[in-house]
């Protein structure tokens, strides 16, 4: 249902109490003047709101220079923000619900801003967001609208007016400009941010560190029986070489696996070919040299497939690859040296470090992306985003927008970010004897795993706003993967070939690759993939590219072409 009309009206009612109170819910003027010859003014009555809006430095164009911290709490009033959210543990969850959790307990106790949180399954957002859509029924702040809203998200705002534009009240939110605007050279994170010069659509949750958190492991303890380091194994032959020992001398029959989609996308470590090692649909484009191409149709990706078949063929590779969609699925794999070289974050591989015989000097440890040669200079995989799952908007439906977008952005002032980054003290994490933050063990073993289990204690990074932080790196025993990450991120690189994740499509272009994507896709997966163990004869590879060409892939291939030459066109121009 359109709101178009009770939108303006409510504008005009706002209009219309702001010219009577001076403009600002937070800083009321007094109401109307006294006239000359009345008692002499009274002092203004003090506000119970402390915003942002007016105390902390900008530049010319009005975008905050610092960091602000917060004068707390925000508000003393007794005003209630709605949030509709999810939770991944709701096992786990007080008996009143998320409320009473440590986090939003304390959150509350610095801030004073009282909330009210709707926690809806994971699996049942999207059904109830349509619900609360159609019914006209949005609460105030809403996580991951943009993944739910059917279409354009920006209609949402500007068409028909269901959600604010966080633009008109940039003035209260000083710390989330400023983490979008620090590095003026990624324009990933400022083009998601601004979806037009002077539209922001969503909070969005922002990495700390904007560094690689995945990578690959081998079996340290089997290379050390070879006489090898993890530092030997530079190139796919090395890589190969290091397989074949695994298989030969240390019993290992499978020593390796592939996921359903080969690799999955956004994980990119082989791409020493130039190309992407993931059967991802319409999604795995780059750029050489200015044109934008596919993965999976080109002479390298042949090339690269040629390599793969050699390796499942010589039995490298576990022949039930197809069924494994995560690390999940094959992790029990991992704790029983069935496998010798897999893929994951740093923390995640090492708690399974139990699998090393005891008295062995090493465990897992890190191999970089390979090479095709030593020297090669990697022109993709290591274009990391800043910008992560979470998100939130605010809907119209919300009395008091100011009071909740300062609630928000306080998420990433220092005091915030270290709050939501970490949660409570003595709750999930303490200092040691030397002062150093470590995370408990009763969180680290938990039952869920900890990584969920922070999801309720700490910010939950996949589905809320905020900065997320590396506090796995304060699980003792996991602080060695600082230099897994540093390890993996030396390999000569630069971002040359990499399609900018915030290229923009106008709504004909989208309406257009979503059409042709679905078949486009399917073929994809159905054929490509056949090149893996054979079923499909790499002597076929022309006429499935022939298909591909039949089926519509060059006007995907044009629709993203036009886009990125008008995103370097506007680049060029700023």
């Amino acid at each position: 249902m359109k709101r178009i009309l009770s939108l303006f009206a409510a504008v005009c009612l706002l209009a219309a109490l702001f010219a009577g109170c001076g403009g600002d819910p937070g800083n009321p003027a007094g109401g109307t003047a006294a006239p000359a010859q009345t008692a002499a003014p009274t002092a203004e009555p003090a506000s119970p709101y402390r915003f942002a809006k007016g105390n902390y430095p900008v530049d010319d164009q009005g975008f905050p220079t610092a960091k602000y911290n917060y004068d707390l709490p925000i508000t003393t009033t007794d005003e209630i923000l709605t949030m509709w959210t999810t939770n991944w543990c709701p096992q786990y969850l007080p008996e009143g619900g998320y409320g009473e959790e440590s986090l939003p307990q304390e959150v509350l106790r610095r801030t004073g801003v009282k909330v009210e949180y709707s926690v809806i399954s994971p699996a049942n957002r999207g059904d109830q967001f349509s619900v609360l859509i159609a019914s006209d029924d949005l609460l105030d702040i809403m996580c991951g609208a943009e993944s739910f809203y059917t279409g354009n998200f920006k209609n949402a705002i500007l068409d028909d007016g269901y959600f604010v534009n966080l633009y008109d009240y940039r003035e209260y939110m000083p710390n989330y400009l400023y983490e979008a605007r620090v590095d003026p050279t990624d324009y990933d994170t400022l083009s998601r941010v601004f979806e037009q010069p002077t539209l922001i659509m969503s909070f969005y949750g922002l990495s700390e560190n904007n560094n690689l958190k995945n990578g690959y492991f081998a079996r340290g303890d089997w290379l050390n029986h070879a006489g090898w380091k993890n530092t030997d194994i530079v190139t796919f032959d090395d890589t190969y070489d290091m397989l074949m020992y695994f298989k030969s001398q240390e019993g290992c029959e499978y020593p390796m696996t592939l996921y359903s989609s080969m690799e999955q996308f956004g994980l990119n470590e082989w791409v020493g070919y130039d190309t992407y090692c993931s059967c991802s649909g319409i999604n795995t484009v780059y750029v050489v040299d200015g044109k934008v191409r596919l993965a999976n149709m080109n002479d390298n990706d042949k090339e690269l497939m040629t390599m793969v078949n050699k390796w499942f063929t010589d039995g490298l590779i576990d022949p039930n690859w197809a069924s494994y969609s995560s690390t999940l699925d094959f992790e029990a794999k991992i704790d029983t040296s069935e496998l010798g070289y897999v893929m994951g974050g740093a923390t995640s591989i090492l708690s399974h470090s139990a699998v090393i015989p005891e008295g062995e000097e090493v465990g897992w440890v890190p191999i970089g992306k390979p090479l095709l040669y030593e020297g090669q200079t990697l022109h993709l995989g290591f274009n990391v985003k800043r910008i992560s799952w979470g998100s939130a908007a605010i809907s119209t439906k919300c009395e008091n927008v100011p009071l909740a977008v300062s609630w928000l952005d306080y998420r990433y002032s220092e005091d915030g970010k270290d709050l939501y980054g970490y949660g409570v003290q003595g709750v999930s994490w303490e200092y040691d004897a030397n002062g150093e933050r470590w995370i408990l063990d009763e969180v680290v073993n938990h039952p869920a795993h900890w990584s969920m289990i922070m999801c309720t204690y700490a910010l939950n990074t996949l589905a809320e706003p905020g900065i997320s932080v590396d506090y796995d790196m304060s699980i003792k025993g996991y602080e060695v993967g600082k230099d897994y990450l540093q390890y993996w991120t030396d390999v000569p690189h630069d971002n040359n070939y990499v399609y900018p994740s915030s290229v923009k499509y106008t709504d004909e272009e989208r309406d257009e690759r979503g059409r042709l994507g679905g078949d486009i896709e399917s073929y994809l997966s159905e054929n490509y993939l056949a090149f893996v163990d054979g079923s499909k004869p790499l002597s076929e590879w022309d006429a499935y590219v022939e298909q591909l060409h039949e089926i519509g892939i060059d006007k995907v291939l044009e629709i993203y072409q036009a886009a990125y030459d008008r995103f370097m066109a506007e680049r060029a121009a700023a």
